[in-house]
C-alpha cells in the first residue's frame, strides 16, 4: 500500500528564472557557439548526475572542465564565465499546480516529504511561499550531506514517510535514477519537454497529471486488496 510521496523543489514546486542552462547557452552563443539549449541542459545534468555528495554550498557539484569536454569546446575564458553562471536564477515563483497537488496528496492520507538538492537558501524559499504547511518533512542536501541520485537520501525520506513510495522530480539523472536505486517509484515531471527520448519511466508534463498517476496507483492497490479479501 502506497504510504508516501516524495517531491522535488526546483522546477517541480518552484520555478527559478533565468534557468542555468539558458544562461550558459547564452554565454556560449556570445562566443560563437550556437548550441541547442536542450543539448546544453542534458550534458549539464549528465555531468552533475555523477555526484552523490554535495559541494561546499550543499548542492550539486559541477565539473566545468568535464562539461566543456563533453561539449567539445576548449577555452579557459568560456570555462571561467560558465562557472560564474552556474547558479539558480534570482527570480522565483510557485507553480500554479504546486499547492493543489500537495493538498490533494495530503487529503489522500499520504505522507509528503520534500527531497531537494539545495543550498540553505531553499529553506527560506519554502517558508516564503508557505509550502512547509503542506509538507510533513523537509530533506535538503545541504543538511544531510547527500544529494540525489544517492539512494541514501531517499532512504532518509522513507524513514519518515514509509514504503512503498513515489518520487516526483524533474531531472532524470538525479530524481529518476536516484529513486530507482532506492526502489522508489519515479515520476518524471517534464514540464518543458527536456526529455523527449525518455520512454522507460512514467512521464508527466505537470503536477495535475502526476496526481492522477498517484491516484491510479492507490486505486489499483485498493482493488487488489479487495480481491485478496474475497473468498475463493
Amino acid at each position: 500500500m502506497l504510504r508516501s510521496v516524495f517531491v522535488d523543489l526546483g522546477e517541480t514546486l518552484v520555478g527559478f528564472r533565468p534557468r542555468t542552462f539558458e544562461l550558459i547557452s547564452s554565454v556560449l552563443k556570445d562566443y560563437g557557439y550556437s548550441l541547442d539549449p536542450l543539448q546544453v541542459y542534458r550534458i549539464m545534468m549528465r555531468v552533475m548526475g555523477k555526484y552523490n555528495y554535495p559541494d561546499e554550498q550543499g548542492s550539486n557539484p559541477f565539473d566545468v572542465e568535464e562539461f566543456m569536454y563533453e561539449l567539445g569546446i576548449v577555452s579557459k575564458d568560456i570555462m571561467k564565465e560558465v562557472q560564474e553562471r552556474v547558479k539558480y536564477g534570482d527570480s522565483h515563483f510557485v507553480y500554479d499546480d504546486a499547492i493543489p497537488f500537495l493538498e490533494a496528496v495530503r487529503s489522500m492520507g499520504l505522507t509528503t516529504v520534500l527531497v531537494s538538492n539545495a543550498t540553505p537558501r531553499a529553506r527560506e524559499i519554502v517558508k516564503e511561499y508557505g509550502l512547509d504547511k503542506y509538507l510533513d518533512s523537509l530533506i535538503f542536501s545541504c543538511d544531510v550531506g547527500l544529494i540525489k541520485p544517492n539512494p541514501r537520501i531517499f532512504s532518509l525520506a522513507m524513514k519518515i514517510g514509509g514504503f512503498p513510495a513515489v518520487h516526483v522530480g524533474d531531472i532524470y539523472e538525479m530524481d529518476v535514477i536516484g529513486a530507482k536505486r532506492a526502489f522508489v517509484t519515479p515520476l518524471l515531471l517534464d514540464r518543458f519537454g527536456l526529455y523527449p527520448d525518455v520512454k522507460e519511466v512514467k512521464k508527466v508534463s505537470n503536477l495535475n497529471d502526476a496526481l492522477k498517476e498517484i491516484q491510479k496507483m492507490v486505486e489499483i492497490e485498493e482493488i487488489q486488496k479487495i480481491k485478496t479479501m474475497q473468498p475463493v
